[in-house]
């Protein structure tokens, strides 16, 4: 059974979700759904389900398997702290797992489907990409196999971190206090979907946040500055096609129109990427961002100037 098989069963409850957060928005006067995003992300969600019934999309769970024979210890589901152990493990694995998927723009190609999106609703938690069997980014979960987790208990925490997940896509959930920065809240969710430099690739947890404490990629949301959707190039586009494949055109491109020995940067460098350095990465915009605010800073008279000419 793939990942995608175990969310069908969520399906009642997300539909449930969709239609809670849609009447308590138009109640608020915000409108949460434009028809575009909508119809495009309905469109996507569907060929993906689709596509996960073919047995392409088994490749993933049968690569886990595969390395189950090599697994370093036996576990037992019945021990007490095999769930415990398992969740740990898989938040770890899945925070890099998600982090990487922004930073080799191998996965991104993928992922980017998932953050094309400019409006922050419910529904865009099953805009998946189409291409993971390709990109193959669940490799980076190999190593749950070999400690000797069961790849069906694996496949299994995925699932139920992306339902956990589903309810985090909402501008209608305030910050939830003390929660924030242990647990992956909306509000988090929000600055990790956000295009604003000092937001830009950060909070990548499932439902924890603890490992981005400790690898330096958590931000809390800022009052005030309002998170911003979408990507950073958007595509310009509500066509499904055109917003599943959209990176991946740009990396043929990039590969066509660029040497031969350069292609390990565009294949697995960051996106944004370029060969003199200048591309327009996470890392560049944000050092941009902050050289300008820096600027800004120092251009600023000081407080006791100012204090003296209202005097």
């Amino acid at each position: 059974m793939s990942i995608y098989s175990y969310l069908i069963y969520f399906g009642p409850v997300f539909l449930l979700m969709i239609a809670a957060e849609y009447f308590v928005g138009r109640a608020r006067g915000q409108s949460l759904y434009t028809k575009g995003d909508t119809l495009a992300s309905i469109s996507i969600a569907v060929v993906q389900r689709v596509i996960s019934m073919l047995p392409l999309s088994l490749v993933p769970l049968a690569t886990l398997y595969a390395f189950e024979n090599y697994r370093l210890f036996e576990l037992e589901v019945t021990d007490w702290w095999y769930w415990p152990a398992l969740f740990l493990a898989f938040e770890f694995a899945y925070y890099w797992y998600h982090r990487l998927s922004h930073e080799i723009r191998w996965l991104w190609a993928t992922h980017s489907v998932h953050h094309s999106i400019e409006e922050m609703n419910i529904l865009a938690a099953y805009r998946f990409g189409w291409t993971g069997w390709l990109s193959m980014g669940s490799l980076i979960f190999l190593p749950l196999s070999l400690l000797g987790f069961s790849p069906v208990y694996v496949a299994l925490m995925f699932a139920l971190n992306l339902m956990y997940q589903s309810w985090l896509h909402t501008n209608l959930i305030p910050k939830l206090g003390w929660v924030e920065g242990i647990l992956n809240t909306p509000s988090a969710h929000r600055v990790h979907h956000a295009v604003n430099p000092k937001y830009l690739d950060r909070n990548h947890g499932g439902v924890l946040m603890i490992y981005d404490r400790l690898f330096g990629t958590y931000q809390p949301e800022d009052a005030d500055e309002p998170c911003k959707y979408g990507l950073v190039k958007p595509v310009g586009s509500f066509n499904p096609i055109r917003i599943a494949l959209h990176e991946w055109i740009n990396i043929f491109r990039d590969l066509r129109a660029n040497s031969v020995r350069h292609w390990p940067g565009f294949l697995f460098g960051p996106p944004g990427w370029q060969p003199d350095g200048q591309g327009q990465t996470a890392k560049v915009i944000r050092a941009q961002a902050q050289s300008a605010s820096a600027k800004v800073a120092s251009k600023a008279p000081p407080v006791e100037s100012l204090e003296a000419q209202q005097v």
